[in-house]
Formats: C-alpha cells, structure tokens, sequence
C-alpha cells in the first residue's frame, strides 16, 4: 500500500515500482567496506543496498501529477520493476485518471512506464497525460546510444510520446504548487519537483541524491551520475536549502518511501526519515 502525506493542501502518495539490490562498493565505486562501517542503517543484512523504484503522485485541485514511473516490465542487469500499475490500482486511481507525467530524468529506471511496446510499437500508458520533462534532457536522450543490453530505446519513446510531450523547464509550474526546480549533473538535464502549499514545503529529488549516505559523504559518487562534479555541486546547492528551511524531501531510491528532514549533527548533515 503507497505511503500518504500531505503537504499544506496537497495530497501525496509515495508508490513502488519495485527495488534493486546492489553492493555498496559497486555502486559507489571509489568506496571500501571499511567507508561503510559507520552507515550500515543504509544497507540491509546482507550488507546490501536496497534500492526503492520510487515514484510519488501528488494530487493539486482536481490534478494528478505522476512524479517518475519506474522500470516497468523490463528486465535490466539486476532491476526488476512492473508494480507501479498495481500501486495506483490499489489506491484507486486509473492510468487514464493522470493528468500529468513528469519525469526527472530519463534513465530507464525512471520512464520505464511511460510508454508499453506491443505488437503495434509503443503507445502510452497513461492515454490522457501530457508528458513533461526538461526540454535538455529531451535533446540529450534523443541521440544517446542505448546501453548495453538493454531491450528498451529511450530515444524510441520519446518519439512515440510525440506531441504529448510538452517541456517543463526550471521553474515550470506543473499544477498549483507544483514546480520544477533544475538540479542537472546527474543527467544533462535532471530536475526536481518543488511542493508549495499553505506554508510547508517539500522536494522530490529524482536522483539528485541517490542514497542519503552522501548528505553524510559528500564527496561519494554514484556509478550512474554523468557529470560528477556538477552532480556534487547540485547536491550541495539542494541540501543547503532543504537544511536551511526546514523543508521535507524524498527521492526516488530513498528507502521506505517515505519523506524526511536534512538535519545536522556532529558537523554534519543527515537525512531522518518521517
């Protein structure tokens, strides 16, 4: 069952589309097992990272806005998705209820729902959304070689979407307190979401932070970030404001699904879930 919060008078559920198991040292792949000693409330019992295919819906007036979709049914190196649809359907919403999609980012592990290949190509999921995502990560993955083994042409839907796909640069306002904030590094043309509603505010960070170790280890870089320096120059930038205001966040592969607070102890920075 997808976790509930609200935000002023904003409605968000937290969903899954599934989790990736990864060891920490892979990932992070300038660390050693000894880097991770004092942060083992990251891993699981086996010493491993669980990773959250998270997406969030928010609910503004009489809009939905679907925050990322996970992997979908494909089956990629370790991941393995699909359950966002049952998520909703247990929440009672219908794909053909979305009025928006807005993707952070387009790794697959993100926009794997978008779109669903058949016997007639690609056709979209969520049949009455538009589809919105930054007009540089649209022009990046337009032209980027798919990754090796992968079953799954970003490029391919991006142009099945066509002219549902409308770009929603920083600042854009997706619904009444619901806007993009650009936080590139990751990907050429990352973003997040901004949550505004009757004096609370919260972030949805996509994969500006991947794991909340790094609020602890800023410098830590994970094996999917593009441009690292600039990744880190984001993340700094993000966390600074979130500490600084008291806002809530949550990102994609945060654990538990759920929203929590940068915090500081101990001369440095920390993520306490809700």
């Amino acid at each position: 069952m997808a976790n509930s919060f609200k935000i002023g008078g904003l409605d968000v559920l937290a969903l899954s589309d599934g989790t990736i198991t990864y060891p920490p040292h892979a990932y992070f792949r300038e660390t050693t097992p000894d880097q991770w000693q004092p942060h083992k409330r990251w891993l699981d019992h086996q010493g491993m990272m669980k990773f959250q295919l998270g997406c969030f819906l928010v609910r503004s007036g009489g809009k939905r806005i679907l925050i990322d979709t996970g992997l979908g049914a494909l089956q990629m190196y370790v991941f393995r998705g699909g359950a966002l649809l049952d998520d909703l359907a247990s929440a009672g919403v219908e794909p053909e209820e979305i009025d928006t999609v807005f993707i952070t980012h387009l790794h697959i592990d993100h926009c794997g729902t978008c779109t669903a290949n058949g016997e007639g190509g690609f056709r979209p999921v969520f049949p009455n959304a538009t589809y919105r995502w930054t007009a540089k990560e649209h022009d990046h993955w337009l032209t980027a070689p798919m990754p090796p083994g992968s079953v799954f042409s970003v490029s391919d839907m991006q142009k099945a979407l066509g002219e549902r796909f409308e770009a929603a640069d920083d600042g854009a306002a997706l619904a009444a307190g619901v806007n993009v904030i650009a936080t590139p590094g990751h990907t050429p043309g990352h973003a997040s979401v901004v949550l505004s509603s009757g004096g609370e505010r919260a972030f949805i960070l996509g994969d500006a932070i991947i794991c909340p170790v790094q609020l602890e280890e800023t410098e830590w870089s994970g094996m999917g970030d593009m441009d690292p320096k600039l990744a880190r120059r984001t993340q700094e930038a993000v966390a600074r404001e979130i500490e600084g205001s008291g806002a809530l966040v949550a990102a994609s592969h945060f654990p538990d699904l759920t929203f929590g607070r940068v915090l500081r102890g101990e001369g440095r920075r920390y993520w306490q879930p809700l």
